[in-house]
């Protein structure tokens, strides 16, 4: 009997696993409905799956509410955003070389394929960057002057298209980084 409890839950964490490499970020909450788990059940794989070095937890202040968002191991929290070449629409002249990043306000930063002479009129500031295409992803750095601006180190964002464009929304403090127990 253990041994087939430990086979289903083997099966349940690699069906979790994939989940969230497929979708890093998500809350215990958000993986239970996607999975259609009970919170028990996505709790105590994704307390194996911290055990046995699989993945990370990152803990955000939402709305004076903390949120374990859940990573794969591999991922890392870095001021590159990438998004699969497939979101967007990759015609002449848009996402070649240059990428547009404008500081749209407190919270949001817009990145484009080219000029848009509405973000710059209401932007803070704003820069060109290079873009690297590899793996069916395009690739870009943030800017240091925006890292800092946004403090972009202890908050949370979640990266959004919307049309043919990126939108970074920082949002909640990173209270604390669970990893797997030394």
């Amino acid at each position: 009997m253990r041994a087939q409890k430990t086979m289903k839950g083997r099966r349940s964490e690699q069906t979790l696993l994939e989940i969230i490499r497929n979708y890093p970020g998500l809350s215990q909450y958000e993986l239970a409905k996607k999975v259609k788990w009970k919170m028990g059940h996505v709790d105590g794989a994704v307390r194996r799956l911290l055990n046995s070095k699989e993945v990370f937890i990152t803990v955000v202040d939402r709305n004076n509410r903390k949120v374990n968002l859940v990573y794969p191991i591999d991922q890392k929290q870095s001021n590159i955003v990438e998004v699969p070449n497939s979101f967007l629409k990759m015609e002449n002249p848009s996402w070649h070389e240059k990428a547009f990043i404008y500081a749209l306000d407190s919270s949001t930063i817009g990145i484009s394929g080219r000029e848009l002479p509405e973000w710059n009129e209401i932007s803070c500031f704003s820069s060109a960057i290079p873009i690297e295409n590899y793996e069916g992803k395009i690739s870009i750095r943030i800017p240091e002057n925006f890292v800092r601006f946004y403090n972009l180190e202890k908050k949370h964002r979640v990266v959004t298209i919307n049309g043919n464009n990126i939108l970074v929304t920082v949002s909640g403090d990173i209270l604390e980084i669970k990893r797997y127990p030394s």
